[in-house]
């Protein structure tokens, strides 16, 4: 997790995080419409990154980790999220849900859910 949102605060490039995404994952953010798939990740961060002056900021808390079944897991946590935009500032709290999975074919986790609130 630390990975992922320091790279999110760099905006990386968006493979970096399809690697760690199940091709069918569903993601929902405030304030966008439920996408799912690696297309509809691309879409959503690239537009980001397009209205973002800069880099962002993650600050994670809170964390609980249920292994739900073998190699699955629900994961959520509280994140203060801190950007500039093009027309306005973020600095709000979110609750991020999360379901994953141990891919053992890659040895890596791969989310399939990815729920903010």
């Amino acid at each position: 997790m630390t990975k992922w949102f320091e790279h999110f605060d760099d905006l990386d490039e968006n493979s970096f995080f399809l690697q760690f995404l199940s091709e069918d994952v569903k993601m929902k953010f405030p304030g966008s419409n439920l996408f799912i798939g690696h297309e509809g990740f691309n879409n959503w961060f690239t537009e980001s990154k397009n209205n973002l002056l800069g880099k962002t900021t993650h600050h994670v808390s809170d964390i609980q980790i249920e292994e739900t079944a073998k190699d699955q897991f629900d994961i959520n946590f509280k994140v203060r999220y801190i950007a500039e935009m093009k027309d306005n500032k973020i600095d709000m709290n979110v609750r991020e849900d999360w379901k994953l999975i141990w891919d053992e074919e890659s040895n890596k986790p791969l989310i399939s859910e990815y729920l903010v609130s």
